[in-house]
């Protein structure tokens, strides 16, 4: 009886010194958890448990030689003893110091066996724990050789863990997520994007604000993927996400200058080179205060595959800068260039100007003069001999001269005043064109019999005085044409505003123009008045189906 009270006894106060030391491992200060187990290491010295408690605080404070020597001192003991339960977890702390020493040959030596133990002990916690990490080691073997058995073997492992997972219903857990990162990770060096995408979103989404370390890994290796596949915007905004969290909260400085890294490769996609080679810069500082203070060793062997990249990002850098003074160069070229052609477009744009403004000054002379002159001329038969006539019309009346010849005198004087009117026409300059073209039809067509009809859609404004004169010169022409040569009984004239032109349009029934008559020096003076004013004349006519003359000038 005494003897079982003994054990009782003991095996008491060794459960309760095991949970203290455990709550030593839920302080949140490290350092002062593992001044609290190396403290009960003193009294306690073959308990293995406490080796492995002091192994994690001090892989924790990245302390991981130190930490495999506990690590080492825990296996022995728990070996002798068979607790395979326990031994599992210092295999995986030991394996765990060993990968972030970088020395992942040990470290998947210890994990193999761990993960045998934990499969064999049906132990769920080790199983989770040890097989991403193994399959992770798989995975970056497979990704430096390109290598498909590992991948595989990769995935095996995954798959392990994953199925333990899921038949617990622990996904969203830190190691759950892990895992699940991780396959996506997998997928991804597969060249798999679409699938590892689809993974990567769905762990970013379940771990954001919950776990660090999946979310983190998940951002950096999305943001990877979508640089690959040429979507650099987003690539940029999922590790942009990734480096804020980091900045404003703890995180590991193996993640951060992963984050780093990746932030470097994905400006690099996007030809930001400058940009770029800032992170590179970082990531690569960061790694070498990391490995100073853990491993000289390994920093040693990566610090020329930083360089190399650091040396490739400024060339490519200072071609960037180089292209961009090129660009300036031409741009610069091309912009005088331009100027060149602009300043010589205006000069001519100028010229041009100036020699319409010439050429309209010249044209608006002649037609005033042509129409002063035969205004004068007007006026001297008006006033000069139609009054003449008269007087020798009286004094013909009273010396009983022949009626006949004072009617011949009438009628000269009759024709002498209508002369007088068409060179000075007072309507045109009052009333405008369309009154003027009724009252010239009335004075010139219907003495002779000619039925006539005129028609206008013209506005009310008035047209630029040379523009109203021109035509109404050609229509006194054009009728006079008409009388001396057609034999039309009937004319119908049209005035029309189409777009930026008026139309004159002057329809006999004659007997139709001869291509000699076409070509005639009236109509070439006709046509030559209107190329003054960029206008034209257009004939159609046939022998014995009267004439069509079209009239246009642009207003």
């Amino acid at each position: 009886m005494r003897f079982f009270l003994t054990l009782f006894y003991f095996l008491l106060f060794y459960t309760s010194q095991a949970q203290q030391y455990r709550q030593y491992d839920t302080i949140a200060d490290p350092t002062i958890a593992l001044q609290k187990l190396q403290n009960a290491l003193s009294n306690d010295a073959a308990n293995p448990e406490l080796y492995t408690l002091i192994a994690k605080k001090k892989i924790e404070l990245q302390e991981y030689e130190s930490g495999i020597s506990f690590c080492n001192k825990s296996i022995e003991l728990l070996t002798k003893d068979k607790n395979n339960k326990q031994l599992i977890t210092a295999l995986y702390l030991k394996g765990r110091a060993q990968y972030l020493l970088d020395d992942k040959a040990k470290a998947e030596e210890n994990w193999k066996q761990g993960l045998q133990l934990a499969l064999q002990e049906k132990d769920y916690n080790g199983t989770i724990s040890i097989a991403p990490g193994l399959g992770a080691i798989y995975l970056d073997q497979g990704y430096l050789k390109n290598n498909t058995a590992n991948f595989k073997a990769a995935d095996s492992v995954f798959s392990i863990a994953y199925q333990e997972i899921l038949r617990n219903d622990s996904l969203v857990t830190n190691n759950g997520l892990r895992t699940l990162r991780l396959m996506a990770t997998s997928l991804h060096f597969q060249k798999k994007y679409d699938s590892a995408n689809f993974y990567y979103k769905k762990v970013i989404e379940l771990s954001r604000g919950k776990f660090a370390t999946p979310y983190l890994g998940a951002l950096s290796f999305y943001a990877k993927s979508l640089s690959e596949t040429g979507k650099h915007e987003q690539a940029i905004a999922a590790i942009k996400e990734a480096a804020d969290y980091s900045t404003v909260n703890p995180v590991e400085s193996q993640s951060k200058n992963h984050i780093m890294h990746v932030y470097a490769e994905v400006l690099y996609g996007a030809e930001n080179y400058k940009e770029a080679y800032k992170f590179m810069d970082t990531s690569y500082k960061m790694l070498a205060t990391y490995y100073a203070k853990v491993n000289a060793q390994a920093y040693s062997e990566s610090e020329s595959k930083f360089r190399n990249q650091l040396l490739q990002y400024q060339v490519q850098l200072e071609q960037q800068k180089k292209n961009r003074l090129y660009y300036l160069i031409a741009a610069l070229v091309m912009l005088a260039a331009l100027t060149g052609l602009w300043l010589y477009y205006r000069a001519n744009k100028r010229i041009a100007a100036e020699k319409a403004r010439q050429k309209q000054i010249s044209i608006d002379a002649f037609i005033e003069g042509e129409e002063k002159e035969k205004a004068r001329i007007g006026r001297e038969l008006h006033d000069g001999i139609a009054q003449e006539i008269v007087g020798v019309k009286l004094a013909m009346m009273q010396s009983n001269t022949d009626p006949k010849m004072i009617d011949e005198l009438t009628r000269i004087s009759l024709d002498i005043r209508n002369i007088s009117h068409e060179l000075m026409p007072q309507t045109l300059k009052e009333y405008g064109l369309k009154v003027a073209i009724e009252d010239i039809c009335q004075k010139i067509l219907a003495p002779s019999g000619i039925q006539y009809e005129v028609h206008s859609t013209l506005p009310d404004e008035r047209m630029a005085n040379k523009i109203e004169i021109t035509l109404y010169r050609i229509f006194q022409e054009l009728l006079h044409n008409i009388i001396k040569h057609s034999h039309a009984t009937e004319v119908l004239v049209q005035l029309r505003k189409m777009n930026n032109h008026i139309m004159l349009l002057v329809e006999d029934n004659g007997k139709g123009m001869t291509d000699e008559k076409k070509k005639g020096i009236g109509i070439s003076n006709l046509k030559s008045r209107l190329q003054l004013l960029d206008g034209n004349l257009q004939y159609d006519s046939n022998d014995n189906e009267g004439t069509t003359a079209i009239v246009r000038v642009p207003i």
